[in-house]
C-alpha cells in the first residue's frame, strides 16, 4: 500500500459485499459435506451457469472460520519413489500442459470465499470464449470477456483481489485488437511458452494503449497481483509516427512481467514499449524491446529492470520520474540514446549491462550545484561499452565519462565516506558464489516446465486416495505432505489448481519438487502448533538443512489463516545443487488483507495483535535465488469491507544464509522489527530492496518496539532508544549486522505515518509532509563487523539513512529522491 498522490483514490477498494449469514455457508461448522462436495460442475466459457438450488444457492461471501476447520485425517498412501530418478522427463509436448490439465471437474480451481464459488472458473482459456488466434478480425471483445468474466453473468471489474483470481490462458496464434485490453488485478495472463502469442494492433486500432495493464478499479499504488508472462505485443501494423503504447504498466506490488517481447516500428517518433505511470511495482524482468520512439518510459517509485534488451529504440529508457531504479542485464543495441536521466526524481543504476553499436549510454543532469533535492545521480558498474560514444553525458553535452571498453564502478551523486561525487571511479570485488560465468551477478527467470507433458505434472486435488480439498476449511496437510513427497521422490511437477489449502500442520517441500500455481493458490497456516511466539513453528518448510537438490516454487501465495504469534510462514534451509535449483518468483507471503484470513476482520485495535512471527526466513544452510517476491503485513483489506488493518508481524525477511542468496525484485512492507535483517549472512546479493514501516509506529504509537514482540536471535532490541521512544523505536527498514560480503542495489525504505493508525491515507496524514518533521528516527541500521557495498539508498520521512555508529549520515545532508539518496554507501566495503 502506497501512501501517494494517487490514495484519494483508495476507498474504491472498499467495496464489498456484506457477509452471509453463519447457517446458510456451506462451508460453515457443522454443515455435511454434501453442501459441497454435491455441487454440480459447469464447462469453462463465457457461459451463464445454471443457478443453483438447494444446498448449493447460497452466498459463501464469508470469511474463514478457525472453528469449522476439520483436522486432517491419517494418510496411509504408499510413496513409490522411481529408480535413479533425476527429473521429470522432457520431451517435446504438442500442447502446454498447464491448459492441459482438468478444468471442469472436481480437480478444477475454485474461490472458496467467493459468492457463488461453486461455479466460478479460475481458468479460462481466451478460445473459449470466441477468441480466434488466426490474424484475423477484432478478437478484442472476446480476451476482454475472459478477463472480466465473473462466471455469474456480471464483471470481475471492482471486485474483490484475492477472493476473485483469474487466471487467463492465451494459445499460440496471432490476435488481432481493434482497441486496447484492460487488466484486472488478481489476474495472471499467460501465453503459450512454446510458443508465444502475438497481440497485435490491427490497423486502424483506435486508441493510444494496446494494453492497459493498470486495473483502473485502485490507485497505482494498490493495482497488485497483475502478471503478464510469454506474450509478444505487436504495433507494427501502425504509422511510425502514431502515438502509442504497447504497454502501461501502472501496477504495485505482486505484479510482473516476464518473457515478454515487443516490436514497434523502426525510426519511429511516436510508439512507446512500456510506459510506466505511476504505481509501486518492484520487478520487471526479462522482456525484449525491438523499435520505437521509446522502449521504456518510467515514472514509478522503485523498480528493477532485470534482462532487458533494447534494439532499435531512438532512446532505449526514460525517466521523468521515480525515486530510484535498477537496470540490471540490460542490452542497448543500436539505440540513440541508453538511458535519458535528465528529469529523474532520484537515481539510476545501471548494472551489469552492455551498450553496443549505440548512442550515449546514460544523459542525465548535474544536480550537484541544487539548493534543493540533488537528484538525477547515477551509478554504472560492470558495463561493456563498444564504440566511441561517450558513455555519459549532461544535459549540458559536457563528457563526463568518455568511451572506453569496461566500466568496473563510476558514480555520480551523494556518497559516504566523502561528500557528493562527480564522476568517482571505485574498484568492486564481487563473491564468485554470486556469479554466473561472465562474472555477472546470477539470474534466472521463473521457470514454466514448457517442454514437459502433461504426464509429467500432478494435481494436488487429483491423487487418487490423498483427498486434497483446498476449500479454506479442511486441514490438507497429511495428505499435501504426501503428495509432495511422492512427486519428488517420482521427479513430477506438482501443480496447485486455485484454492486455499489450510495446514495445522508444517508443510514440507522436500528435495526435487517443483511447483507452479494456478492464481496464486494459497497456503494458509492454522492451529495451536503455530502459536507459540517463543517457539515459532514454519508453516510451509523447504528441505532440512544441509539439503541439496531442487525446489522451485513459483506463483503461490502464503499466509496464516488467524493470528499466529508462533508462524514463520517461510523457512528455506536446502541449497541448489546448481545456482538457480532453488527459488521462488512471482509469489506473495501476506499477513491480513485478505477474506481467507480472521486476521482481516480480527486485528483492527490500536495494540496490535501478533498476526505472525516471521515471513521469510533464509537459514544459514539454504541458497535460494527469490525473485519478485513479496512480504506484506496488510494495511487495508483487498476483499470488501473490513475494520481497520493494524496487525503486528514480527519480522520480514531474515537471511542467515553463508552460501549464496539473490534477492532480484523484493518487497517487506509494515513488519514491526525489521523489514529485511541480514543477521550473520554472506554472500548476498540484493536488487531492489522495498520497504514500508509500520503505520502504527513513530511519536504517540500505542506499543513501541520491540514490544508486543521479545527481540532476540539477531532481533533488533532497540537498546541505543531511550525506553519509551517511539521515535527510535520504530521498525528498521533494513538491519545488516555481522555479514559478510553484502552486495545491495537500490533500496527504498519509505515511512509515512506515526502515532495511532486511523487508516486513513490522505496527505495531511503523513508526518514529513506538511509540517517537514520526520517519522522515524533510523532508517536503516549497519552494526557488527558487517562488510557491505550498498548502492542507491532511498529514505523517506527518516531523520539518519543509515545508522552506522560512524557516518550515520542523514536525509538532510545528502537530499534528493523522496526525501534521502546516497547514491553509493561504502563505509563498510
Amino acid at each position: 500500500m502506497r501512501a501517494f498522490q494517487y490514495l484519494p483514490h483508495i476507498a474504491a477498494i472498499f467495496s464489498g459485499t456484506q457477509a452471509a449469514p453463519q447457517s446458510s455457508n456451506p462451508l460453515a461448522k457443522g454443515a455435511p459435506k454434501s453442501a459441497y462436495w454435491s455441487i454440480p460442475t459447469t464447462p469453462i466459457g463465457p457461459v451463464q451457469p445454471e443457478v443453483a438450488t438447494g444446498p448449493n444457492a447460497v452466498n459463501n461471501n464469508a470469511t474463514y472460520d478457525p472453528s469449522a476447520i476439520k483436522d486432517a485425517k491419517p494418510v496411509k498412501a504408499k510413496i513409490q519413489a522411481a529408480a535413479a530418478c533425476s527429473g521429470p522427463v522432457t520431451s517435446n509436448p504438442s500442447g502446454f500442459w498447464m491448459d492441459q490439465q482438468d478444468h471442469s471437474g472436481n480437480s478444477r480451481g475454485y474461490a472458496p470465499f467467493l459468492d457463488g464459488f461453486f461455479n466460478y472458473q479460475t481458468w479460462r482459456n481466451v478460445q473459449s470464449y470466441g477468441a480466434k488466434g488466426d490474424g484475423t478480425g477484432d478478437q478484442t471483445a472476446a480476451i476482454q470477456n475472459a478477463l472480466n468474466d465473473n462466471s455469474n453473468g456480471g464483471t470481475r471489474y471492482k471486485g474483490p483481489l484475492g477472493a476473485q483470481p483469474a487466471h487467463v490462458y492465451i494459445p499460440s496464434g496471432t490476435y488481432q485488437l481493434g482497441s486496447k485490453l484492460d487488466l484486472r488485478k488478481g489476474t495472471i495472463i499467460m501465453g503459450d511458452p512454446n510458443n508465444p502469442p502475438i497481440l497485435k494492433a490491427a490497423r486502424g486500432f483506435s486508441g493510444e494503449v494496446l494494453i492497459e495493464g493498470r486495473d483502473y478499479a485502485s490507485a497505482p499504488e494498490t493495482n497488485f497481483m497483475i502478471m503478464l508472462r510469454n506474450v509478444i505485443l505487436d504495433t507494427t501494423a501502425l504509422d511510425a509516427s502514431q502515438k502509442i503504447s504497447a504497454l502501461t504498466w501502472g501496477v504495485a506490488q505482486g505484479s510482473g512481467l516476464g518473457n515478454v517481447k515487443i516490436n514497434m516500428p523502426s525510426s519511429s517518433t511516436g510508439h512507446t514499449g512500456i510506459r510506466i505511470e505511476a504505481g509501486s511495482t518492484i520487478a520487471v524482468t526479462d522482456v525484449q524491446i525491438t523499435g520505437g520512439a521509446i522502449g521504456i518510459f518510467n515514472t514509478n517509485q522503485q523498480v528493477v529492470f532485470k534482462n532487458i534488451y533494447f534494439k532499435f529504440c531512438t532512446t532505449a529508457y526514460v525517466a521523468p520520474a521515480g525515486f530510484n531504479s535498477l537496470l540490471q542485464g540490460v542490452t542497448f543495441d543500436t539505440c540513440g540514446v541508453g538511458i535519458d536521466a535528465t528529469k529523474s526524481h532520484g537515481d539510476v543504476i545501471l548494472l551489469d549491462s552492455e551498450s553496443k553499436n549505440s548512442g550515449n549510454t546514460v544523459v542525465f543532469r548535474d544536480s550537484s550545484n541544487d539548493n534543493g533535492p540533488r537528484n538525477n545521480q547515477v551509478v554504472i558498474q560492470n558495463l561493456v561499452h563498444n564504440t566511441d560514444n561517450p558513455i555519459a553525458v549532461t544535459l549540458t553535452n559536457q563528457v563526463v565519462l568518455s568511451a572506453k571498453a569496461t566500466v568496473d564502478t563510476w558514480v555520480w551523486g551523494n556518497a559516504v565516506p566523502g561528500q557528493y561525487q562527480k564522476g568517482q571511479s571505485y574498484s568492486n570485488a564481487r563473491s564468485p558464489a554470486l556469479l554466473d560465468g561472465s562474472g555477472k551477478f546470477f539470474t534466472k527467470d521463473a521457470p514454466t516446465y514448457a517442454g514437459y507433458a502433461k504426464d509429467q505434472v500432478v494435481n494436488v486435488k487429483a491423487v487418487p486416495g490423498l483427498g486434497v480439498k483446498g476449500d479454506g476449511r479442511t486441514d490438507d496437510s497429511a495428505s499435501l505432505n504426501a503428495i509432495l513427497a511422492q512427486n519428488a521422490a517420482n521427479c513430477k511437477i506438482t501443480y496447485f489448481p486455485y484454492g486455499v489449502y489450510i495446514v495445522k500442520d508444517t508443510l514440507f517441500i522436500p528435495p526435487g519438487s517443483r511447483i507452479v500455481g494456478e492464481a496464486w493458490p494459497v497456503i494458509s497456516g492454522a492451529g495451536s502448533r503455530f502459536k507459540d511466539a517463543n517457539n515459532p513453528a514454519p508453516v510451509v518448510k523447504v528441505g532440512n538443512a544441509n539439503d541439496v537438490g531442487v525446489a522451485q516454487i513459483s506463483d503461490m501465495r502464503f499466509t496464516v489463516a488467524e493470528p499466529l504469534p508462533g508462524a514463520k510462514i517461510m523457512e528455506w534451509n536446502i541449497e541448489g545443487s546448481q545456482k538457480g535449483d532453488v527459488g521462488i518468483w512471482n509469489s506473495v507471503v501476506n499477513i491480513g488483507g485478505f477474506k481467507d484470513s480472521t486476521v482481516t476482520f480480527t486485528c483492527s485495535s490500536q495494540d496490535p495483535c501478533q498476526a505472525a512471527h516471521t515471513g521469510v526466513h533464509f537459514t544459514s544452510s539454504s541458497s535460494v535465488y527469490a525473485q519478485n517476491l513479496w512480504v506484506w503485513t496488510a494495511d487495508h483489506s483487498e476483499d470488501g469491507e473490513a475494520p481497520l488493518q493494524i496487525i503486528s508481524t514480527g519480522r520480514g525477511i531474515l537471511v542467515e544464509s553463508t552460501k549464496a542468496t539473490w534477492l532480484v525484485g523484493s518487497g517487506s512492507e509494515h513488519h514491526w522489527l525489521f523489514g529485511y535483517n541480514f543477521n550473520g549472512a554472506m554472500n548476498v546479493y540484493a536488487g531492489l530492496l522495498q520497504v514500508e514501516s509500520p503505520y502504527n509506529q513513530g511519536r504517540g504509537a500505542v506499543k513501541v518496539a520491540p514490544a508486543p514482540w521479545t527481540a532476540r536471535n539477531g532481533d533488533p532490541d532497540f537498546s541505543w532508544c531511550v525506553g519509551g521512544d517511539g521515535y527510535c523505536r520504530s521498525s528498521v527498514g533494513i538491519n545488516v549486522q555481522n555479514s559478510q560480503n553484502i552486495y545491495l542495489y537500490s533500496s527504498s525504505t519509505w515511512s509515512f505515518f506515526d502515532g495511532e493508525w486511523n487508516g486513513q491515507y490522505g496527505q495531511d496524514n503523513q508526518c514529513g509532509v506538511q509540517d517537514g518533521t520526520y517519522c522515524q528516527l533510523n532508517m536503516n541500521r549497519v552494526t557488527g563487523s558487517s562488510s557491505l557495498s550498498w548502492y542507491g539508498v532511498n529514505t523517506k520521512a527518516g531523520e539518519v539513512m543509515v545508522f552506522d555508529g560512524q557516518a550515520n549520515p542523514k536525509a538532510f545532508n545528502n537530499p534528493g529522491g523522496w526525501g534521502g539518496n546516497l547514491v553509493a554507501y561504502r563505509q563498510f566495503a
